[in-house]
């Protein structure tokens, strides 16, 4: 071998080198499965980022804060997700300052192919990222998927409000 093909060898291996370091790393910070609010922000900072940026609606606090009955959020997002991103730390924010008792909250995360965590996704029903999943036990109260409509704490206000006239 002569030096230039010996160059052009080293370069080719050291492309492949950081190549993979690249793609190691994206691949770690991709998190799918149960997680807590703090493995978030430690494998993207923009969702903390966001929260502390984020004012919820005062009326939405308060409403959140006072509610009674038991409910279970389960938030399905993506950390490659870009409506995740976006809406979520608004939902995140709200809880942070409502701090409601009896509103239990649990982060899924999810595979960018959307194949992972299968049993959730299935259980759930899952077809979008973000999809917020409210439930009281067994019981399906209402979702919010993507892009809401309104802000996330008025979309999720709104869900508790028809779920009071039901009882």
């Amino acid at each position: 071998m002569n030096s230039a093909s010996i160059s052009r060898f080293l370069l080719i291996i050291g492309l492949i080198c950081i190549y993979g370091i690249r793609e190691a790393g994206a691949q770690s910070s991709e998190l799918v499965g149960p997680v807590s609010e703090s493995e978030i922000f430690s494998v993207d900072r923009i969702f903390e980022i966001y929260v502390d940026r984020y004012r919820p609606d005062s009326s939405a606090v308060e409403y959140v804060k006072n509610w009674k009955e038991p409910v279970n959020v389960i938030i399905f997002f993506g950390t490659w997700c870009r409506d995740s991103k976006k809406y979520i730390p608004g939902f995140m924010k709200l809880m942070r300052t409502a701090a409601p008792e009896n509103i239990e909250v649990e982060y899924i995360g999810v595979d960018a192919q959307k194949k992972f965590p299968g049993k959730f996704l299935k259980k759930f029903n899952i077809k979008y990222i973000p999809s917020v999943v409210v439930l009281n036990g067994d019981s399906e109260l209402g979702r919010i998927e993507e892009k809401p409509q309104k802000p996330i704490e008025l979309a999720f206000v709104e869900i508790l409000k028809k779920a009071e006239k039901i009882d």
